[in-house]
């Protein structure tokens, strides 16, 4: 294998990545939209924010289900889909797609995992159309990630203040052991809300889901746009989700913020060619 040197190679990887399942949902009548950073990025950069080091997509549950069904976790001859659900060795519990002879190197767990470059799928499920029980599912949800982070997560090695310091404080009474234990938790809550009989959706394991909850006529409406000379879509309310999640998503951090958010050294097979991204040399 060859290490990936720069930021921009990182990046490439995971277009070639993106481009691969997109190929796959486009053939088969599945959906698939850019979300999150990468959803800024096109509609700023129309690619990536140039400090990003990686795709993030979302999916509803019922065409991510469908996906899995039809691939057999295996979208072409270079990637495949870890899912959690069905791949009792990964510890996570966001499917992510990635490109098989790969390697990442991290510090970020308490044991080692094998890690390889791939993009996040955030699924889509149905959530109660009350608030009251919305909040007190979030808040259920909020402790079930903080255990499972408790279980898995190295502290010395995460970005945030508050979790450097409190992390050790709470880690001593959980188990590595315990990390899949929680990671079955999350995902048996995460659909606990069918998305068919909902009138509204959200990707319910994200930290900040309770800002993504939407009607899902909405969600299911697709916008075009551009992201690195790819046709891409997203859901039709993107502008009020960003301004909820980020605020003025189009205004440029402050210089101090833009940095990579992932910190690991990574590897890409022999094979590799980056030239495959048109303009890349």
């Amino acid at each position: 294998m060859k290490k990936v040197e720069t930021l921009r190679e990182l990046q490439i990887i995971n277009i070639y990545i993106y481009k691969e399942l997109r190929e796959f949902c486009n053939y088969n009548g599945l959906q698939v939209y850019l979300h999150g950073g990468t959803l800024i990025g096109a509609l700023r950069h129309r690619g990536f924010i140039p400090w990003d080091d990686d795709i993030d997509v979302c999916m509803s549950r019922p065409d991510y289900e469908k996906m899995m069904n039809l691939c057999n976790g295996k979208i072409s001859k270079h990637c495949s889909v870890i899912d959690p659900q069905r791949n009792e060795n990964f510890n996570g519990y966001i499917p992510v797609v990635v490109y098989n002879n790969s390697k990442m190197e991290s510090g970020q767990y308490r044991t080692k995992e094998d890690l390889k470059i791939g993009i996040s799928i955030f699924i889509y499920d149905g959530i109660s159309g009350n608030a009251v029980i919305r909040k007190l599912y979030y808040l259920y949800m909020f402790f079930l990630r903080a255990e499972h982070a408790l279980c898995r997560a190295d502290f010395a090695h995460v970005n945030t203040f508050i979790a450097k310091t409190t992390g050790p404080i709470f880690q001593r009474f959980f188990r590595v052991e315990n990390t899949k234990k929680y990671k079955l938790k999350i995902l048996r809550l995460q659909k606990y809300f069918p998305y068919d009989t909902c009138k509204y959706v959200s990707t319910n394991a994200d930290y900040k889901s309770s800002y993504e909850v939407c009607k899902k006529e909405e969600f299911e409406k697709p916008i075009s746009l551009s992201f690195e000379n790819i046709e891409s879509y997203t859901y039709s309310h993107y502008d009020s989700h960003l301004k909820k999640y980020y605020g003025d998503y189009l205004q440029f951090p402050p210089k101090e913020q833009q940095y990579p958010k992932h910190s690991f050294v990574a590897f890409i097979g022999e094979e590799f060619d980056y030239s495959i991204v048109e303009g890349e040399k």
